[in-house]
């Protein structure tokens, strides 16, 4: 099913928690909601549950408008943060749950109860609790039950928040296999980047109620709309260096950098040189010096850090480079992963 949001805003009282937010997403595609807490990527996921409707937009659901449709009618499932299983129920209990409310058949219900348990890994668990049951167990039934019901839509409410570092990687990776498997349309609310980019065919980015970017999860990485992104996404972080435009050069310190910026961009901007630690290239014949600060050997990479103009930041360097602290170097940087914003809006120039 295909997803169509025109210009969506929602208001409590004086706080606008989503602004003018317009979005397709395609059918069977899954899409994550990304940003910090606060950006309203849960309020947006609320008003296409029909938990809440929005104070202005609509909403459709391939081409009927569902803005003001009550929940039951939009042939939704939903997975929340804290799993919601009935705690008296068995795992059996609880994915019928949905499909006797319904009032489908005894028999039709478990059996596709069971196809769903067996779908989500959980047949051989039919008869326990949900005590009995581990974090991620529990996350599958919840999947299980909320997909019984062969809804239109998948709503997934930062669904791994409660689980361990190891367990996630495995619970993203289950998610998206069987997001894959039934080809239904699926939205992912996350704040984490790497749950969004792993698993994602395209996330949208939100900051204080706004889309940012709308793209594939490798391209908001290789090419970010403006500085927010750019510094949201990307471990470590980007680098960051101010810097001021002369002669459509970045002036760093006393060295200019041609970065090919915008030719509109005047004399005396303040900018925001951005690049990723792997854009660094250890080079001394180069004019642009840098003292080191400390080297990390992290597994297969060494990370170093080091002091360019009066600002610590991070390198991907050659493990046989053997750099001391305190040590000058030159360096350059590769043609991507690096950017130049606006140092008040944000605005990419590069």
């Amino acid at each position: 099913m295909r997803i169509r949001l025109e210009h969506i805003v929602k208001r409590f009282d004086d706080n606008t928690a989503v602004n003018d937010f317009s979005a397709v997403i395609e059918s069977g595609e899954l899409v994550t909601l990304l940003g910090p807490s606060g950006c309203g990527k849960s309020t947006m996921l609320n008003m296409l549950s029909g938990i809440i409707y929005p104070t202005e937009g609509k909403i459709y659901f391939d081409e009927d408008d569902v803005t003001f449709m009550s929940s039951e009618k939009r042939g939704i499932g939903l997975v929340f943060q804290n799993y919601a299983l009935y705690p008296h129920m068995t795992v059996l209990e609880n994915i019928c749950f949905p499909l006797e409310i319904k009032k489908v058949p005894k028999a039709e219900r478990i059996e596709r109860a069971k196809k769903m348990a067996e779908l989500v890994h959980v047949e051989g668990m039919l008869n326990r609790k949900p005590g009995q049951l581990s974090g991620g167990q529990q996350q599958r039934v919840a999947i299980a039950r909320a997909l019984v019901k062969e809804p239109r839509l998948l709503l997934l409410d930062e669904p791994l928040s409660n689980l361990d570092a190891r367990l996630r990687i495995e619970m993203r990776e289950e998610i998206r296999r069987i997001q894959l498997e039934t080809g239904v349309t699926t939205i992912f609310v996350t704040h984490d980047q790497e749950e969004a980019m792993s698993i994602s065919d395209h996330i949208i980015l939100m900051k204080l109620g706004v889309l940012q970017q709308y793209d594939k999860p490798q391209a908001l990485y290789d090419q970010p709309a403006n500085c927010f992104v750019a510094d949201f996404l990307g471990n470590p972080p980007i680098n960051k260096v101010a810097g001021v435009v002369e002669g459509g050069k970045v002036l760093l310190g006393e060295e200019k950098l041609d970065s090919g910026i915008r030719a509109d961009v005047p004399d005396g901007t303040r900018v925001w040189l951005s690049f990723r630690a792997e854009s660094v290239i250890l080079d001394n014949d180069s004019p642009l010096k840098a003292h080191v600060i400390m080297t990390s050997v992290m597994g297969k990479e060494v990370i170093t850090s080091f002091n360019l103009a009066g600002k610590e930041v991070r390198g991907y360097m050659d493990a046989n480079a053997e750099l001391l602290r305190d040590q000058e170097i030159g360096i350059r940087f590769k043609k991507s992963g690096v950017f130049v914003f606006d140092y008040e809006t944000g605005e990419r120039y590069l």
